[in-house]
């Protein structure tokens, strides 16, 4: 127990420092879809929503996101827990790297902005996928976007990624198309829209988003029963954040470095690159077996509040 309350602690105190950044991926966690927040308690076989913001606070003025790629994280991953998937997606294959057994594997629907159907799944609690309209990005039966289960180093920690990531983050070529299992990110979920002077000519494009904090991408799972004391976080490391090298021309020293792109004004026929300045931001689920215990992390909440001030 005491080793339990030092874990929560400490991430309290890491959740509570922010590094600064132009782009932030922010993660939120629900048990309802309508409220949220980056910290919660729940008790086993709770459906857990998490909804994925990316924020600009940069000094450029922009006019909307262009893209950006990630690949979602969740710590103290059981077997029992079970991510929630799409039905009509995929079938996974039955392996130690897949946690949704033979059941459907995708998270979210496949294809893309101008698809029929659409490859974007509106804002609404318990829906799955790329939200309207940043799922761009034309996805398949190859690449939709699946959990993976962690082994060795990695074990305990699930992992959203195209279907062709098959590696760990971090791992595989650095350079050519292979960088994309899993060096570069471009097989993560990518998020964007097209350039707004396309959308406005074309009615068939979703509504372009000028907003600078907007939701992007929504995913799911389900608790399992165990009583025992956990907390899992949802975060993305810096390795598996989109870098350059995934899809765009190489540019000597920004070779390798994280990379969001966005469109500066309303007649961009591109997005403007912004490098190593994008960051992640994590969320965290406290699984409770009874609710004496939930008087323990209100006390941690008191603490990790006193020390933010």
């Amino acid at each position: 127990m005491k080793t339990f309350v030092k874990a929560l602690v400490a991430c309290a105190g890491v959740a509570s420092i922010a590094q600064a950044s132009d782009t932030t991926i922010k993660y939120e966690v629900s048990t309802d879809g309508l409220n949220w927040s980056t910290s919660l308690n729940a008790l086993p076989g709770t459906q857990i929503q998490v909804r994925t913001r990316v924020i600009w606070s940069g000094a450029t003025p922009v006019y909307g996101l262009g893209q950006v790629g990630f690949q979602p994280t969740v710590s103290n991953w059981t077997s029992a827990d079970r991510l929630e998937t799409t039905a009509g997606t995929p079938v996974n294959p039955n392996n130690a790297s897949n946690p949704s057994g033979n059941g459907p594997g995708g998270v979210g629907p496949v294809g893309g902005a101008l698809t029929t159907p659409s490859g974007n799944v509106p804002d609404s609690p318990g829906v799955w996928g790329r939200v309207t309209p940043f799922g761009t990005n034309f996805t398949s039966t190859t690449s939709y976007l699946r959990g993976f289960l962690g082994t060795g180093t990695a074990a305990g920690l699930l992992r959203i990624a195209q279907a062709r990531a098959t590696n760990w983050i971090g791992v595989g070529p650095t350079s050519g198309a292979a960088g994309a299992n899993n060096w570069n990110g471009s097989a993560g979920v990518i998020v964007g829209q097209s350039p707004p002077s396309a959308v406005a000519a074309d009615p068939r494009y979703p509504a372009f988003r000028t907003d600078t904090d907007v939701v992007v991408f929504k995913f799911g799972f389900t608790l399992g029963s165990s009583s025992t004391l956990r907390t899992l976080s949802v975060d993305t490391p810096e390795a598996g954040i989109y870098r350059e090298g995934g899809g765009q021309p190489s540019l000597g020293s920004l070779y390798g470095q994280v990379l969001s792109r966005w469109y500066t004004n309303s007649t961009s026929l591109a997005s403007t690159p912004f490098y190593g300045s994008t960051t992640a931001e994590a969320a965290f689920v406290n699984v409770i077996p009874a609710p004496g215990v939930a008087s323990m992390f209100g006390v941690l909440g008191f603490f990790a509040s006193r020390r933010r001030r």
